[in-house]
Order: C-alpha cells, then sequence, then structure tokens
C-alpha cells in the first residue's frame, strides 16, 4: 500500500491529513510569542459553532474535558440524577457521570448500527430519567428523532464529526454535544476538543468551568449576571483551556473538512467486507468487521477493539453506580468483532480482496 509515497506494511489505524498549511500555522503562532488561549481560539470557535449549526462553541483542550465540563455544566445547573447511556461507548464518555454522582442506566446497543437499540432505549425511558446520552459512534448518528420526546439528550459527537441526520448535523441536536480532534480524528488539532450549544446560559457556564470557575472571559452583557474581569471564581472549574497552536491547526482543518468527509464516504462506498448499518449519512470515522472476517482483517490491518467493547465489562465498572439489563449485542460485539480505520485518503481495498 502506499501512502504519500510511504510503503506501509500494514492498512494504519490512524494517518495524519497535515500538510504545510498546518506547519505554517503553527509557525505562525510561534513567530507571535502568543500561545495561551487568544483570538485563534475564539476565531476557531465562531466557525466551528457556524460548521455545526449552533450558537456557541466552547474550545477545549481535549474531547474528554469536553465530556467532563458538559457533565458538569448541566450537573451544576440542575443536579445529579440517571442517565441512560449505551453499552458501547468510550470510557470517558461516561466518567465524568460517575465523577458527578450519578446513577447510568446501560442500554444494549443495535447489532447492526452499533447505537442504542430503539427498543431498549425506550424502556429505560418509562419512568423519564433525567438524562439520556446520545454517543454517534464511529461516525454514525443516532436516530434522533425516534428517541423519546421528554427527555432531555447530551450528545456526545467526538466521533463523527460532519455526520448528518435528516438534514442536520450531529453535534446540534443535545442541550449540549461534546467533540474531540484528537489525531485519529475526523480534524486534528494534536490534542482538542469543543462543546456545541444553542443555550446562553449554558455556555457562559462553561467558559467559566473552563477556565478555574472565574468571570474572567464572561461578556459584559452576561446572563449570569455577574461581573466579568474579577478575581472571582463561582464555579468549583477546572483548567482545560486550548492553545492557540490547537486553534490555528484546528481552523486549518476546518477547512479541509468537506473532502476530508467526501473522501471517507467514498472510502466506505467500496468497502468489500459486511461492516456497520448507516444511519442518515455518516462521517466513516472507520469500520467493524465481524465474524470470520476479524482473523481475515488482523492479517493485512492494524486493529482494535470496537471502541471499549462492552463498559460493563471494564475492571472500572466497580466505581460506578449503575444498573443493566442484559446486552447481548454488545457482548456479541465484545467478543466477535474489531475496527480498522478510515482515512483522508483514497484507499485501495485490495488487499481485502477488493475487485
Amino acid at each position: 500500500m502506499l501512502n504519500d509515497g510511504l510503503i506501509l506494511e500494514r492498512h494504519p489505524l490512524a494517518s495524519s491529513s497535515y500538510g504545510v498549511e498546518e506547519k505554517n500555522a503553527v509557525l505562525e503562532v510561534v513567530n507571535s510569542g502568543m500561545f495561551t488561549m487568544g483570538e485563534r481560539v475564539r476565531k476557531f470557535e465562531q466557525k466551528f459553532a457556524e460548521y455545526i449549526g449552533t450558537k456557541y462553541a466552547v474550545m477545549v483542550n481535549s474531547g474528554s474535558s469536553a465530556n467532563l465540563l458538559m457533565v458538569a455544566a448541566y450537573t451544576l445547573k440542575h443536579g445529579p440524577g440517571t442517565v441512560v447511556v449505551p453499552a458501547v461507548s468510550w470510557a470517558t464518555s461516561y466518567s465524568p457521570f460517575q465523577q458527578y454522582g450519578w446513577k447510568l442506566r446501560f442500554v444494549d446497543i443495535d447489532r447492526q448500527t452499533l447505537n442504542y437499540d430503539q427498543m431498549g432505549l425506550w424502556n429505560a425511558c418509562e419512568d423519564y430519567p433525567d438524562l439520556i446520552l446520545a454517543v454517534n459512534l464511529l461516525g454514525n448518528p443516532n436516530n434522533f428523532y425516534g428517541f423519546p420526546r421528554r427527555v432531555q439528550v447530551l450528545e456526545d459527537n467526538c466521533e463523527s464529526l460532519g455526520a448528518v441526520y435528516q438534514g442536520k448535523k450531529t453535534g446540534s441536536f443535545g442541550l449540549m454535544a461534546s467533540h474531540s480532534f484528537y489525531f485519529a480524528h475526523h480534524i486534528s488539532c494534536g490534542e482538542g476538543g469543543a462543546i456545541t450549544t444553542d443555550s446562553r446560559e449554558l455556555y457562559e457556564m462553561l467558559l467559566c468551568l473552563r477556565s478555574h470557575g472565574w468571570t474572567r472571559h464572561l461578556p459584559e452583557d452576561n446572563v449570569l449576571k455577574v461581573k466579568p474581569g474579577q478575581f472571582d471564581f463561582i464555579y468549583p472549574g477546572y483548567n482545560v483551556r486550548p492553545t492557540e497552536i490547537q486553534a490555528a491547526l484546528g481552523l486549518v482543518q476546518l477547512e479541509k473538512l468537506p473532502e476530508i468527509i467526501r473522501v471517507r464516504r467514498e472510502n466506505a462506498s467500496r468497502f468489500p467486507l459486511k461492516t456497520q448499518k448507516e444511519i442518515g449519512e455518516s462521517s466513516w470515522y472507520g469500520f467493524v468487521v465481524f465474524g470470520d472476517d476479524v482473523n481475515r482483517v488482523k492479517e493485512s490491518c492494524e486493529t482494535r477493539p470496537v471502541v471499549t467493547g462492552n463498559f460493563l465489562r471494564s475492571p472500572s465498572i466497580k466505581y460506578y453506580n449503575y444498573e443493566a439489563g442484559p446486552t447481548p449485542n454488545a457482548d456479541y460485539i465484545h467478543d466477535n468483532a474489531c475496527f480498522i480505520g478510515n482515512h483522508a485518503y483514497k484507499i485501495d481495498w485490495g488487499f481485502l480482496g477488493a475487485r
């Protein structure tokens, strides 16, 4: 296989989409002498919110931090409660709820789409829990208009930037949504993340929580009704601020994103093996293979488990307050499937026997 002139012995899990533009953007930051959060971060937030279709975006240093601040803001406003979560997701989709005193109600996934089993989701919401965490897994949107309407939704969109469901981009369905810009994701800031929302109040809470819980970065006309620019700490916050270098990389990558998504979808259209069933317009983070195909792809591909597999089988589950019914589909994925990567360049699937 060829990738930018390099011979690859095995199909890689991830690859860089950087070019000279990203290098020049980093050099501009270095030459400016301004590295901490500043104008480039503000510009990235504006452009990212425009891309997703929300009023606000708050950039942070990772997708995991985005999940943390999202849960922190909601809990500080409403208190902890019960959240419905899918049995397959990344560890830091769950851990902020554990850290903020929530009870997690695990629901099985659909074996084809890898998102919620719809009947299981509705059964889990019969008593109207406080929240549903909608995780758009591996580029695939959830069936959002099939969700129970009386339960508030938070959205983990860390693996699905650019996906579309019935004309709306994922990351715009929930009260808040998290996004990740890690190396392997659709756009990369090296590390990085963001939270999107249409709520002015939650946006301002996130600005405070990102920077120690203080009021320094609030606008003068904030709806929190506090005076900005003072050393007032109104929330138990963190320091999860991004750097100007991360934002500079993000601005370049956002320009490339439509082409990155187009190539990923084109690769998916030619993928020769059975993989996850698409909902809406997936942005195809990668491909899950099942059963007998697992050994086949391991001969020519770097592979990994499907996210964390069934998280109920993780050793860390002993620290959680949770309840769960049977999860046969998550168990099947855990034991009989693996993940291989998609990329921003055209993939010749000949090594998998494609013609």
